[in-house]
């Protein structure tokens, strides 16, 4: 090190001048999160070596068009869809579709629900890729891959390999081993970039920031996360609703769903819980509370009712240990 010169860290080799913090936690957490991706997706070592990382982390970090947490829980498959909420309380929180009769919606549903509302996005996502990737010169072999890629994962259509000319042909072979479903989550082969650059010399087209490279690539994987999140919101109002009047109509809906559920625990309750925190029938209560605000403070005394449960199931069993013991 030169004298005077700040702190260095040094990992694996690199040194590192600044933003330590950063740079420490990356190293921490990358090996586990690599692991964690591989062992969801069962992507194969080699597969996972193929995948262009730099052009994903650059679309990580320049992502701007939803909220962070929206991205993070996409790539990674924790959106709140059916199938995942409806683990916790499948009353409250139903596993259907909220736009189709589809009876377990899960992450890739969502973004191939058959509704008409919902399907307009596809078309939308067609149209602007296309006027995106003809704009930064792309290579129109490349446009047609990446937009029969989509198609396939999207609607199950089978992608025209005989179409497919010869030089792109590993590609096709690559992101097909990744996974199409992964390359709409920004997971791309490193031939997409290596080709598009070879196509710019070979037409001598100017070599651009825009039309090569990570910024290239990046901006059409930003585009399709941006889709995605506009998808997402639309999904989200067909399950909470699209105005005030819709909204407050489905939180009545699952508040009534959520009291029938508390309602079957009654008859498991002491008299005393019985007469403190329910009416002589669901009906009654919806008479009396009709509004949500009204309905959901039952809901917050769930804990309570669940609790006098177990109190009264421990002292019916400590009683029984006593009768038998002294009837023995």
């Amino acid at each position: 090190m030169i004298d005077g010169t700040n702190c260095h860290l040094i990992y694996d080799g690199q040194t590192f001048a600044s933003k330590h913090r950063k740079n420490i936690r990356d190293h921490r957490r990358t090996k586990e999160l690599k692991t964690y991706i591989k062992q969801k997706t069962g992507m194969s070592e080699a597969a996972f070596a193929d995948i262009d990382w730099q052009s994903h982390e650059r679309s990580v970090n320049t992502f701007k068009d939803g909220p962070h947490i929206f991205l993070v829980k996409f790539l990674h498959g924790w959106l709140p869809v059916g199938k995942l909420v409806s683990r916790y309380n499948p009353i409250k929180y139903p596993s259907a579709c909220p736009s189709c009769d589809e009876p377990v919606e899960d992450s890739k549903h969502f973004l191939t629900c058959l509704n008409p509302e919902r399907r307009k996005w596809h078309a939308t996502l067609t149209t602007s890729l296309r006027h995106r990737c003809e704009s930064v010169d792309t290579d129109p072999a490349l446009l047609d891959l990446l937009l029969w890629g989509l198609n396939h994962w999207l609607q199950s259509a089978p992608i025209p390999a005989h179409r497919v000319p010869e030089r792109i042909s590993h590609l096709l072979h690559s992101q097909t081993t990744i996974g199409w479903d992964n390359f709409l989550l920004g997971r791309w082969s490193k031939h997409w970039t290596t080709l598009q650059l070879q196509y710019l010399q070979r037409n001598h087209i100017e070599v651009k920031n825009k039309n090569h490279g990570l910024s290239w690539s990046s901006n059409i994987i930003r585009l399709m996360w941006d889709h995605s999140y506009k998808e997402w919101t639309t999904r989200n109002k067909a399950r909470h609703g699209k105005d005030a009047e819709d909204k407050a109509q489905r939180r009545l809906e699952k508040s009534h769903r959520n009291i029938r559920d508390l309602y079957e625990l009654k008859p498991k309750c002491s008299l005393q819980a019985q007469r403190h925190y329910f009416y002589p029938t669901v009906e009654d209560h919806f008479r009396t509370d009709p509004d949500a605000n009204s309905l959901e403070r039952l809901e917050t005394y769930e804990p309570m009712i669940k609790q006098n449960i177990r109190h009264r199931r421990t002292n019916s069993d400590r009683r029984l240990h006593k009768s038998t013991k002294s009837f023995n």
